[in-house]
């Protein structure tokens, strides 16, 4: 059977040689974990992670996956579809506002602006510098 293994990063790989000199007692837990800028309760996890599944155990599970902080693809569907029709030559501000109070839809406006320029109706400006 073909699993699919990440390749091992720089980071993760130094954190393997960290480990290994803990478990060599080369150096201290606190040692290690201040070297991977962790706690050391991250770090006794890492090492519990080392020694259940290897190198492979240190690298983030999440990795490859989509972030769990994405629109769901209806609502993005649905808050597009408004922005096209409803919010046209609005800014991201006043579409956001149209979309929370009118449309009831909880959305940031921060999110409503990157829409908005993906979908080029709106153009951001770029801010005047002084000097």
């Amino acid at each position: 059977m073909n699993e699919f293994k990440p390749p091992v990063l720089l980071r993760d790989q130094m954190r393997a040689d960290l480990i290994e000199a803990y478990l060599a007692r080369d150096i201290s837990l606190a040692d290690a974990a201040e070297s991977m800028e962790l706690s050391r309760r991250q770090c006794r996890r890492l090492v519990k992670r080392y020694r259940e599944a290897g190198p492979e155990g240190l690298i983030n599970r999440r990795r490859g996956k989509p972030s769990n902080c994405q629109l769901k693809d209806n609502l993005k569907a649905q808050v597009i579809k408004l922005i096209r029709t409803r919010c046209r030559g609005m800014s991201p501000t006043g579409a956001w506002r149209l979309l929370n109070a009118g449309f009831g839809l909880s959305i940031s406006k921060e999110t409503v602006r990157k829409l908005m320029i993906a979908e080029n109706t709106w153009v951001a400006h770029p801010r005047n510098t002084p000097g």
